[in-house]
């Protein structure tokens, strides 16, 4: 029998999924903890420009006072946007190429920043690493094969913050709009990806941009870079954005969600509805309908119709093709037992056994509270 919380639309897709005895999530809880630490009030852009004052003040002297990690999808636009317009800040745009750019996601890139006169600097992966590790994910059989592009995508941002001598690292999230992702979907770990890699990859990490626990000591303990979420700070509307960069940027709506990555939208769109069982839709969903942006019936009605992928096939053969798999080893992990990061050597339960010092982590700014809650906030 399906479990579904009676107020967003977390189910028993979800592995961990943790009712209350009134039927609430422990994502809803979550939701509630952040919204009272970011509150929408007359004061929220007021604390969200207090912020960027003291980066101006800090960044005094410099070229760049803050990196904004760009991938032409309208979070990270949008976010590059208010950071050099609203707040008038310097920054600094980073991209990670993993070589699965869409055309679109590439053009939306470079006018964003061409009109916004900030600079860009990408960093391309190394392919022949970053294939043998993304197909290693494919062969392992987890839910979250585009992890190593995630790891890739947040050592870059810390490298070039820390090479320019940069303390802030802006992040386009926003726990109204994109929820909080179950761990059992997708995890974040770069001692994960090295005991994948161990286990199913046919060379090592040396050029593979892994981001370890030693990786946090440098960057955010010793050298005190820290992340920054303002999208918590405003009220933020789909609707409203995609208007503002059409209409600003000629930006250039590439469909479903994270679907300006050829590599993600053949995960959520093909790969997790086919083989797990996971509609990623779900997460954004439950946090508009937390939000008060949807109604909880339309969530539902939404989801009743499965994702649409008109070039399903086409991608799929691109995707295995472009990651040497063959269609018979695709049968294969399609067909094997489903695992997620339980199933390996992580940092998870080192992380799990110091969660007090994780707490004071976070009260410390050395690492976002979302983030602390995702890992420790699951256990109400």
């Amino acid at each position: 029998m399906e479990k579904i919380c009676n107020r967003c639309v977390s189910n028993s897709s979800i592995n961990s999924l943790n009712l209350d005895i009134n039927g609430i999530c422990q994502f809803c809880k979550i939701h509630d903890e952040m919204e009272a630490e970011y509150p929408l009030n007359e004061n929220s852009f007021k604390e969200l420009l207090k912020i960027s004052d003291r980066i101006k003040e800090e960044g005094k002297g410099k070229k760049f006072d803050c990196v904004v990690g760009v991938s032409g999808g309208k979070d990270s636009s949008y976010l590059l946007y208010l950071v050099k317009e609203k707040l008038k800040l310097r920054p600094l745009a980073v991209h990670y190429d993993n070589g699965f750019d869409s055309d679109t996601s590439v053009s939306n890139i470079l006018r964003v920043c061409e009109k916004l006169d900030v600079e860009l600097e990408t960093k391309v992966a190394d392919w022949e690493k970053f294939k043998d590790i993304t197909r290693a994910f494919f062969l392992a059989g987890v839910s979250d094969p585009d992890t190593p592009t995630d790891v890739g995508i947040f050592k870059s941002m810390y490298e070039v913050a820390y090479k320019e001598k940069i303390k802030y690292v802006f992040n386009g999230h926003s726990f109204r709009t994109e929820g909080i992702e179950p761990l059992d979907w997708t995890y974040m770990d770069g001692l994960y990806v090295k005991d994948i890699n161990k286990k199913f990859g046919k060379s090592s990490l040396d050029k593979f941009d892994n981001f370890e626990l030693k990786d946090l000591i440098k960057y955010n303990f010793i050298n005190g870079i820290q992340t920054i979420l303002p999208l918590n700070y405003i009220e933020y509307n789909q609707e409203k954005v995609i208007k503002i960069l059409q209409e600003n940027f000629d930006w250039i709506n590439y469909g479903g969600h994270h679907h300006e990555s050829l590599l993600t939208k053949f995960v959520v769109s093909y790969y997790l509805p086919k083989k797990f069982g996971i509609d990623r839709r779900r997460t954004g969903l439950s946090a508009l309908v937390r939000s008060g942006q949807i109604k909880r019936e339309e969530a539902i009605e939404i989801l009743n119709v499965p994702p649409i992928l008109n070039d399903g096939v086409e991608l799929k053969n691109y995707i295995l093709d472009k990651l040497d798999i063959s269609e018979e080893d695709f049968r294969l992990i399609m067909s094997q037992k489903n695992k997620n990061f339980k199933n390996f050597t992580t940092y998870y339960n080192f992380f799990k056994n110091f969660k007090f010092f994780a707490k004071i982590f976070y009260k410390l700014k050395f690492i976002p509270k979302i983030l602390y809650l995702r890992y420790f906030g699951g256990d109400y």
